[in-house]
């Protein structure tokens, strides 16, 4: 229980900091619609999705790879694998990222005309492809940075610099009255300061532990066959994540163009605010899982993977209930009413991130065990659901078709992967009582809030002071299921907080 609770109580400050993270990213979200014209955002975000796409593939599963064997060969003492590991995938990263951007400059015309990519969207697309491999490489150091740096550094670099640098270059794109490319370039420019502070952290952590003596050409030990015949099946899952939005913006864009992806774009980081939770447990929840696996501990990772399920679940809840009921309003409110039909979007997309956080870790548990048979099933099924859902609804209903399939595939995948764990021996139990009260007041509190906004539609504020005083009264009831005393106990020194959790 101790490891649970050290897991849980560490990831209380990047929690923190994603709600940090969570404000500036918003911002920047609102500015940069606001302030671009509705093509010009639907030409930046297509540019950014097909990047976003790139990197994950690039990263061909290496973070979490990483995630899984440098902690091991770390408890080992293993020095030489576990540098080989992170030599070895940061060289391919950058080997196959320049190769892919010489690529598409090569190919820029037969691209262009096989993909229906306007002008416009093309030229961004040639400045922020650089992003793919730069943001690969980022990724590779957040996992890194999470196995040999302490909370708190993560929480400086990922969740305050890292979208401070985006909102800065926003701020002077306005100031000076420039246009999208430029904020093409200004992103760019954050992406190299964010990885080069990664870089100075990681090389200052492991010279403080004595550990960069290891880091040395002839001393390494490149264990190809471990990383890439666990990270490769894994491509699949990054793949699979980056379906959920990158490839319903090809579609968009594709068979609407921009002003649909704009509209698609534009809700999409708000209904992904039910990830912050879940987000903000991630980067500590596979070392420690896999240290625990290490230790042969499966009681341990049981009670690790449904207790995080479980505080997900109910953190996320008030996320839910406004960025769902709420939606029509919010999406006013934040983009005006160019953006006014994008509130349905909103709605669905919120039910499907939701339900993605509610269920936890479960790919990254199987990724622990090793069940990569699984994990690769799961995902390759998932893609063809995506790829067909949205080749369906996309065409026929643009944007809103896009919003369900992305729903749709979200639900169907975590489904796929909860059934994965038990038929895998994985020892992590499929349904329990204690854990299946809490669900099922989570979704009759969402059926009440529901049934009164379809009955008597009241007015926004009605709505939202309701949706707070059922969430506040889901997680009074919940408390001793979550062992909230346990857990957070500095949290019960705060005499409201007290008094609602215990």
């Amino acid at each position: 229980m101790s490891a649970t609770r050290q897991f849980v109580r560490g990831s209380s400050l990047l929690l923190v900091g994603r709600f940090i993270a969570l404000f500036l990213n918003f911002l920047v979200q609102v500015l940069t619609v606001r302030y671009l014209a509705k093509a010009d955002f639907g030409s930046f975000a297509y540019a950014i999705g097909v990047a976003s796409f790139g990197s994950s593939a690039l990263l061909l599963g290496m973070g979490k790879a990483i995630a899984r064997f440098v902690p091991v060969y770390e408890e080992r003492k293993d020095y030489a694998r576990a540098f080989g590991c992170i030599v070895l995938a940061a060289g391919t990263i950058w080997a196959l990222g320049l190769a892919a951007m010489a690529a598409l400059y090569a190919a820029r015309e037969v691209v262009a005309s096989a993909a229906h990519i306007g002008p416009q969207s093309l030229s961004l697309l040639l400045i922020l492809i650089a992003l793919a491999p730069l943001d690969a490489f980022d990724n590779l150091l957040q996992h890194l940075a999470a196995v040999f740096c302490r909370p708190r550094a993560i929480f400086l670099r990922r969740q305050v610099v890292g979208p401070a640098l985006r909102l800065l270059a926003v701020v002077l794109v306005m100031a000076f009255g420039g246009g999208v490319h430029w904020l093409a370039y200004g992103y760019l420019a954050g992406a190299v300061i964010g990885v080069s502070l990664y870089l100075v952290m990681l090389v200052r952590e492991w010279q403080a532990r004595g550990l960069l003596q290891h880091l040395r050409p002839a001393a390494l030990r490149l264990p190809a066959r471990e990383l890439f015949g666990f990270s490769l099946p894994l491509l699949s899952s990054d793949v699979s994540v980056a379906m959920r939005a990158s490839l319903m913006v090809i579609l968009l864009e594709y068979f609407h163009r921009p002003v649909a992806v704009a509209e698609f774009r534009a809700v999409l980081p708000v209904a992904g605010l039910n990830l912050v939770v879940f987000q903000a447990f991630s980067f500590l929840f596979v070392p420690l899982a896999s240290r625990m696996y290490a230790r042969e501990d499966h009681g341990g990772i049981d009670e690790l993977y449904w207790q995080t399920s479980l505080w997900i679940a109910l953190l996320t809840f008030p996320v839910f209930v406004v960025t769902c009921l709420m939606a029509p309003t919010i999406t006013l409110v934040l983009f005006g009413e160019r953006y006014a039909r994008a509130g349905t979007l909103l709605a669905i997309l919120a039910l499907g991130h939701y339900f993605s956080a509610a269920l936890g870790f479960n790919a990254a548990t199987l990724r622990v065990h090793g069940k990569v048979a699984i994990i690769v099933a799961s995902d390759v099924l998932t893609a063809l659901l995506a790829i067909g859902l949205g080749l369906l609804l996309v065409p026929r209903y643009g944007a809103l078709g896009a919003a369900y399939a992305t729903t749709a595939t979200l639900i169907l995948q975590n489904v796929f992967n909860q059934v994965g764990l038990r038929l895998a021996g994985t020892g992590i139990r499929l349904l329990s009582w204690e854990f299946v009260r809490v669900y099922l007041l989570v979704g009759g509190a969402s059926a009440l809030l529901v049934g009164t906004r379809v009955t008597f539609d009241p007015p926004a504020y009605a709505i939202g002071l309701l949706a707070a005083l059922v969430s506040l009264a889901v997680i009074r009831f919940a408390r001793h299921w979550v062992d909230a005393k346990g857990t957070f106990p500095e949290f019960l020194r705060v005499p409201l907080v007290r008094r609602l959790l215990t």
